[in-house]
C-alpha cells in the first residue's frame, strides 16, 4: 500500500481573499522544507500568538523552544506557555516588528538581531499587516507555519484543513 504524503503547498491562496500584497507573494512550502530552513536559520525566532496555546500546536511550540529557537510570546499566548514549562518572551507584536525593523537591536538575549523569524497561532488579519511590515522594511527571513497561507511571508503553508495542520507541524518538527 502507497503511503500518502502531507501535501501543504495545496490552496496557497490568501485566506482573506481581498488579502492581494502585489505580485511579490510567499512561495508555498512543503513541512519537510520549512523545518530544514528553519533549522538552517542562524539567529530563527519563533513569534507565537494565542491559537499556539491549542492542544497540538502547544507541544510544536514546547519542541521548537527545546531544540534551541527562542520564543516571543504575543497576545496572550504567554499564560499558557508558561502553564506548559515553555521558556519565552512577553512582547507586544506591534512593538516586535518596530524591534526587528531596527538594525541596531541586539534581539532578547543581547547576542543580536534575528535573520529569520517563524510565524504561528496569530490572528490572520492582524499578522499579514505586520508580516508586510517586515517584507517590504528588513532583509529578515519570514516563514508561516500557521495554518492559513499568508501571502506576506517568503514561504507559507497553504491553507491547510486543522488534522493537516497539526501534522504539517509534527513534520516540521522533526526536521529540527
Amino acid at each position: 500500500m502507497a503511503t500518502i504524503e502531507l501535501d501543504t503547498t495545496k490552496n496557497a491562496v490568501p485566506f482573506d481573499k481581498a488579502n492581494i500584497p502585489g505580485p511579490k507573494m510567499a512561495k508555498p512550502v512543503q513541512a519537510e522544507m520549512a523545518g530544514k530552513f528553519i533549522s538552517k536559520a542562524k539567529r530563527p525566532l519563533l513569534i507565537v500568538g494565542t491559537a499556539a496555546g491549542d492542544e497540538g500546536v502547544i507541544e510544536a511550540v514546547r519542541s521548537m523552544a527545546e531544540k534551541g529557537i527562542p520564543v516571543a510570546a504575543t497576545g496572550s499566548s504567554l499564560k499558557r506557555l508558561k502553564e506548559e514549562g515553555i521558556d519565552a518572551t512577553y512582547v507586544n507584536l506591534h512593538a516586535l516588528v518596530s524591534y526587528l525593523k531596527d538594525p541596531d537591536w541586539k534581539g532578547f538575549d543581547g547576542k543580536g538581531g534575528y535573520n529569520t523569524t517563524i510565524f504561528l497561532g496569530h490572528t490572520y488579519y492582524y499578522a499579514s499587516q505586520l508580516m508586510s511590515t517586515l517584507k517590504n522594511f528588513t532583509k529578515i527571513k519570514i516563514i508561516s507555519i500557521d495554518r492559513h497561507y499568508h501571502p506576506n511571508a517568503q514561504q507559507s503553508f497553504g491553507n491547510l484543513k486543522p488534522d493537516d495542520f497539526l501534522k504539517a507541524l509534527d513534520i516540521v518538527v522533526a526536521q529540527l
